[in-house]
């Protein structure tokens, strides 16, 4: 079970960000995870326009760690350079001694993409490539690579990632679109709010295709003592599942996840200082989370 840290919205400070990471790892959770916005529409303000960078903050988190996995939830790579992405993300695996998983996706924001000159309309080609130079820039400190939009040659690439081949990769995306390209190029599916009953429908759909060791993994909102479960319409327009209620209700909740097919999970906790984020982790890891099994 992961924590994504809030390093966004209202309550953002830097201690929002350090003191929940470190919390994180001292009350068990297995990973921490950051969210990518650069530079968001004003009508999409709250909560991503007020927010730390998702590498650099990952970084931060890494430095004041020592065992707990760190992850992108997910980078938005067809807005940033996929070889200088690939540099910074090798840095932090070898940094931290091989904790990183890689969470990438292809956006949402036609706004955001534009305000970094970046192309919206071949995004999901653009990751396709990323995903595929990514690796061949961490397995080889003489990489050549060749393609549509990236070119390497005559090019050093040292220190390789820490983990061998570079850092597991999972996709984020809730359309059968996403599944399929985390199917053929990726170690792990990674969907945002979907609804449980959506979320066990995909996988069973992808019964048979997906590698050993594939992971199906779902970021969940959840408003610990809020009005119970409820469903609201994402800026995508599509439908989104939030967790709620009492601690046992949250942790019967996640148990519906688990048994609809996911094998890890990543909670929010809502935008909250950062005193009042941690103390619904440590309620979380004391009264839910020893009820979830199967993770």
């Amino acid at each position: 079970m992961g924590i994504a840290v809030p390093h966004f919205g209202r309550n953002l400070t830097p201690r929002s960000v350090l003191s929940v990471a470190r919390a994180a790892e001292e009350l068990g959770y297995d990973s921490i995870w950051t969210t990518d916005h650069v530079v968001i529409d004003t009508s999409n303000y709250y909560p991503y326009g007020r927010i730390y960078e998702s590498i650099a903050t990952l970084a931060a988190i890494g430095s004041v760690t020592e065992r707990v996995k760190v992850g992108t939830s997910i980078i938005v790579i067809p807005m940033r350079n996929a070889v200088l992405t690939a540099k910074q993300l090798a840095t932090i695996d070898s940094l931290t001694g091989g904790r990183l998983i890689a969470g990438l996706g292809v956006g949402w924001n036609s706004r955001e993409f534009r305000n970094l000159n970046a192309d919206f309309r071949r995004r999901g080609k653009i990751e396709e490539e990323s995903i595929k130079l990514m690796r061949a820039l961490w397995s080889s400190e003489r990489p050549v690579f060749t393609g549509r939009f990236y070119r390497v040659e005559d090019a050093v690439f040292e220190p390789l990632p820490a983990q061998r081949g570079g850092p597991p990769i999972w996709l984020g995306g809730n359309s059968s679109v996403a599944l399929d390209r985390a199917l053929r190029l990726a170690d792990g599916w990674h969907v945002t709010g979907m609804h449980p009953g959506d979320f066990e429908e995909m996988v069973k759909g992808a019964s048979g295709r997906a590698k050993p060791g594939f992971v199906f993994s779902a970021r969940l909102a959840v408003e610990l003592d809020g009005r119970g479960p409820r469903e609201y319409v994402s800026a995508l327009g599509d439908k989104r599942f939030i967790l709620g209620g009492d601690a046992g209700s949250v942790a019967e909740q996640l148990s519906v996840y688990v048994r609809c097919g996911a094998t890890h999970l990543v909670l929010y906790l809502g935008d909250h200082p950062a005193e009042a984020y941690i103390e619904r982790m440590r309620r979380l890891a004391r009264e839910s989370l020893p009820s979830v099994s199967g993770l």
